[in-house]
């Protein structure tokens, strides 16, 4: 690896002066880096330039018939061996930002010993003293790291993504507290996991990994993953050395044609980045983390596309739209010879020249307008079907938001926030307030008291996977104002909204048949309520001093209503009791002074005492021909029976 390119050093880019050498072997003066050169009256300079240059961007046969090439004309140049065994192991030698020297690293793994090569057995043969240690430091170095990557590939090892961020605030890993970056760095990571990609975060991977086996990994992870996902908040965080040097080293295998065009992006937090601080030619796609319900699917689609399989995908499409377009202009070729034939025929028989109305420009025209239509007609409905999936997806994550591709899930939960034992959850770990709380998808049992006196608790989504409401769940929580309960859920506990006077709205699921002892008392601010038609008894006390409520919809299912279900709810003006309905327990409507008229159908076995007690504006119709079993008399405020009739 000798450095030649305009006698620059590769390592630090500082000028060197060959003539300085001592018996082919210079050290420079700036980075320390030492460098072997051929002899100095060497007549294949310009091949072993032609071989470094061809080494440095990955193009390994070029290189070696290029070594080959000055080994032929000068069988005792050493340097031309060496870059034949470097070559043939297919060899690349990249910077390290944090050590200041260049690294190997190996682009075909195998068992084969680089030191027992014999390109690099004759590179000793003809070397000097001094090059030999050089070349010796330099073989084991190369023969470390292919081990370490057989090895590793051995084991089955093989990653998709590499996630670059700084990891501690000093920039030193395992030192100091973590940045932010590195926290949504370690979520993106066990994102793609269950999503099941291979993703490679030094943070998760490295497993007490300590120096030459740290950097192996590192330079493995770099090797097999096919794009890098830059997570930075902060433009100055691009300067730090360990992130600079995963992100030059998968720059350059980019540059060498060993990764896609594209296979670098950033993760960025609401303020832009889109460039890297040495290079300012070429902007990079990146994509927004503060939006996180959409960055998700971003960051899959971006890794998706980078996986072998999905590259495999285009380079068949690629060959069949080029098989396509060559078929065509055969056709199109076959057809101009047509035309050209018949025109000639024409003019043979006129004996004049060819007419300047060219048929075949004609059809030619006519093609390429016909072919630019239809790509373009086919790129118009690509689009189209892609917004409409993306507006059917944000549709269905409105209503369903634990669908989304970023809804935690039992692997991935946020375990400083929740206690979760088997599928149950047991436990809110309340800090501080929370705008919004997802519970994760695999729970299926909320348990009692979990998110009781939440005060600071404003939003929370349950999963489709939650079958079960325990006792006193959310009672208190008299921040909450929004809850998004599915269909899956068939059992809520008494209490367990008791308080909750944020609440304005609430649609109990399909599959719940009984709404239980106060379960949502004291919710002040509760104006309508939907209950589906499987519910068949709403018990004691369950809407009791709901002073806000104006509307219950559905009782169609309902066959009994309990003690005080809606005591003191007194701005419920009308309601509507079902044919099926048999019991009416005491106390039942008492207080709803706003309430205006109510029809008791004849399926109505028993009214309790007091049931319409203190409701002044209140006339009752009986759909029976006599008042139900049980019925005392109701007396409103003013000491007057209320009003009633029959209704026939």
């Amino acid at each position: 690896m000798s450095l030649l390119k305009e006698n620059i050093c590769s390592n630090c880019g500082a000028m060197v002066d060959p003539r300085e050498a001592v018996d082919g072997v210079l050290e420079c003066r700036h980075c320390g880096m030492l460098l072997t050169f051929p002899k100095p009256d060497s007549k294949v300079l310009s091949f072993l330039q032609q071989g470094e240059h061809d080494l440095d961007s990955c193009d390994f046969d070029r290189a070696h018939a290029a070594y080959s090439k000055a080994a032929e004309l000068d069988p005792a140049e050493p340097e031309a061996y060496f870059g034949m065994a470097l070559a043939a192991f297919k060899v690349q030698y990249l910077k390290d930002e944090v050590h200041g020297c260049l690294q190997p690293i190996c682009h075909e793994i195998s068992k084969r010993v680089f030191t027992e090569d014999p390109n690099y057995q004759k590179a000793l043969e003809f070397a000097t003293d001094e090059q030999k240690e050089v070349y010796h430091v330099r073989g084991h170095a190369i023969d470390s790291i292919r081990e370490e990557f057989y090895e590793l590939e051995k084991s089955g090892l093989d990653y998709d993504c590499f996630l670059c961020a700084k990891v501690t605030e000093s920039g030193e890993p395992h030192c100091g507290t973590h940045t932010a970056d590195c926290e949504r760095a370690n979520d993106i990571y066990h994102y793609l996991k269950d999503n099941g990609y291979k993703p490679f975060f030094s943070e998760r991977e490295m497993k007490g990994r300590v120096g030459s086996a740290y950097e192996a990994l590192i330079l493995y992870a770099l090797y097999t993953s096919e794009c890098m996902l830059i997570v930075c908040s902060d433009e100055a965080y691009l300067q730090t050395k360990w992130v600079k040097n995963e992100y030059l080293r998968f720059l350059k295998m980019m540059k060498s044609d060993d990764k896609e065009r594209d296979a670098l992006t950033f993760v960025f937090y609401g303020k832009p980045i889109d460039e890297l601080p040495f290079d300012t030619s070429k902007k990079i796609q990146g994509i927004d983390f503060s939006k996180e319900r959409d960055a998700y699917p971003l960051i899959t689609k971006y890794v998706e596309e980078h996986t072998p399989g999905a590259r495999a995908k285009r380079a068949a499409a690629e060959k069949a739209r080029r098989e396509e377009d060559q078929k065509r202009a055969e056709e199109l070729r076959a057809l101009q010879e047509k035309i050209a034939k018949i025109e000639e025929e024409k003019a043979t028989a006129a004996s004049v020249p060819a007419p300047k109305f060219s048929l075949m420009a004609l059809f030619t025209a006519i093609w390429n307008f016909w072919k630019q239509r239809r790509e373009r007609k086919a790129e118009e409905k690509r689009k189209l079907q892609e917004e409409e999936e993306r507006k059917r997806q944000e549709e269905e994550f409105k209503e369903k938001p634990w669908l989304a591709p970023d809804y935690p899930t039992l692997k991935n939960y946020d375990k400083g926030l929740f206690e979760i034992k088997g599928t149950t959850l047991v436990k809110f770990r309340y800090n501080e307030p929370q705008e919004e709380v997802k519970i994760p998808r695999g729970v299926t049992k909320i348990g009692d008291s979990v998110f009781e006196a939440c005060t600071g608790l404003a939003e929370i989504i349950i999963p489709d996977s939650v079958t079960s409401i325990g006792e006193k769940a959310f009672s208190n929580c008299d921040s909450l104002t929004f809850i998004m309960i599915p269909d899956s859920v068939t059992e809520i506990g008494d209490l367990a909204f008791y308080g909750c006077i944020g609440l304005s709205n609430i649609t109990i699921p399909n599959g719940v048949t009984s709404i239980g002892y106060m379960v949502f008392e004291e919710c002040n601010g509760l104006r309508h309520v939907e209950i589906p038609n499987t519910v068949t008894k709403i018990g004691d006390e369950a809407f009791c001093d709901c002073t806000s409520l104006i509307s219950i919809s559905n009782l169609s299912g309902v066959t009994s209503i309990g003690a005080g279900a809606f005591y003191g709810c007194y701005r419920l003006r009308n309601i509507r009791i079902p044919q099926g309905l048999v019991l009416i327990c005491n106390l039942a409507f008492s207080c709803c002074i706003d309430l205006k008229s109510i029809v008791i159908p004849k399926s109505v076995a028993l009214v309790g005492r007091n049931a319409f007690e203190d409701c002044p504006n209140l006339k009752i119709y009986c759909e029976a021909e006599r008042k139900p079993n049980g019925w005392d008399g109701d007396w409103n405020h003013d000491n007057r029976p209320v009003v009633w009739g029959y209704k026939g």
